[in-house]
């Protein structure tokens, strides 16, 4: 790895936990990239089911580096330090990457002098998971457009692309820890957020990134279970009102759309909060919900919790599992 040119080398890291059937495959659909100037960085965050001997068949040419359990952010934080690519990119460990992707994504930088790239991602039947294909619309099929910095058209469509589609200048990153610890799930639309608006971004209209939706255990946002759902649900609000206080002295109707899913999560804060019996908790964010219009299933959610509390309460109490003895209040 030495003799190849800083600028061309691109560092990809791998964050896993307890994937061992399934990590194998993404490592190799980052070995077969067309791309020749590739490190590949496996974290492994704690596994438990022997992912460090499903690694080992690849010897030399990837980097493993284990670590405690600290989460995907942790994870990734740790392999940009551990990285020494000029160019970094991401990819979870039970999704794929086409071949072709990271050659056709820094054609892509370089014919547009750009520092951040997204290309499409598709689930196993290969439908779109994110709204690329709607904001490039008049885009044809392999083409790319150009978003310049502060551009806010991301903001205004409800699925941002995904990391795994990212590729990004490192000098971009801003330090060793640019996705945020402290949030347990959405670091990666926190950090996605800040570099579309600090340094726009390039939209490579092709599908090569593959995702996985169909996993063998349940994934986070799977998880029904109240408490871990109102952590959830927490880090998607905060991370829209981060969004929402940039964009108000920039685009005020991309605000508008921020606001819209502030709201969102506002009701289903107030929906979990009541289902564990935490009534002022309840009140306080579906009043804040009120406040923030998001069509009329959040209206009823908050209308619920301040009109009918105790039967909604045995409502939500049931879609949330939340057995009696675990009400707070």
């Amino acid at each position: 790895m030495d003799d190849v040119p800083c600028d061309d080398l691109v560092s990809v890291i791998i964050p896993t936990y307890n994937r061992a059937e399934q990590v194998g495959e993404a490592v190799q659909s980052v070995l077969n990239q067309t791309w020749r100037h590739c490190e590949v960085i496996v974290v492994d965050d704690g596994s438990t089911d022997g992912t460090r001997d499903a690694l080992e068949v690849f010897n030399e040419r990837i980097r493993y580096v284990r670590t405690a359990n600290h989460g995907v952010a942790a994870a990734r934080n740790r392999g940009i330090r551990e990285s020494r690519g000029s160019w970094i990119a991401f990819l979870d460990s039970d999704d794929l990457w086409h071949p072709a992707k990271i050659e056709r994504q820094m054609l892509a930088l370089r014919e547009h002098d750009a520092a951040v790239c997204f290309c499409m991602s598709v689930d196993e039947d290969g439908l779109a998971l994110d709204d690329l294909p709607l904001m490039n619309s008049g885009n044809q099929s392999g083409g790319t457009k150009y978003y310049p910095r502060r551009d806010c058209s991301m903001f205004l469509y409800q699925r941002h692309p995904f990391i795994q589609s990212m590729l990004v200048r490192r000098s971009c990153l801003r330090g060793s820890s640019p996705f945020d610890e402290s949030l347990r799930v959405a670091e990666d639309t926190r950090l996605i957020h800040r570099l579309v608006l600090a340094n726009g971004f390039v939209a490579l209209n092709q599908q090569l990134v593959r995702v996985q939706r169909m996993r063998p255990t349940p994934g986070l946002s799977d998880d029904m279970d109240a408490g871990a759902a109102y952590s959830r649900y927490d880090c998607y609000l905060r991370v829209q009102v981060q969004a929402y206080r940039r964009l108000l002295n920039i685009d005020p109707i991309a605000a508008r759309f921020v606001r819209r899913n502030m709201g969102y999560f506002s009701s289903r804060l107030g929906e979990i909060a009541c289902a564990i019996g935490c009534r002022e908790a309840a009140f306080s964010h579906a009043r804040s919900g009120l406040g923030l219009w998001s069509g009329p299933k959040a209206l009823a959610r908050n209308l619920m919790v301040l009109m009918v509390y105790p039967a909604s309460q045995k409502w939500f109490s049931k879609k949330w599992r939340v057995t009696p003895e675990a009400h707070v209040v």
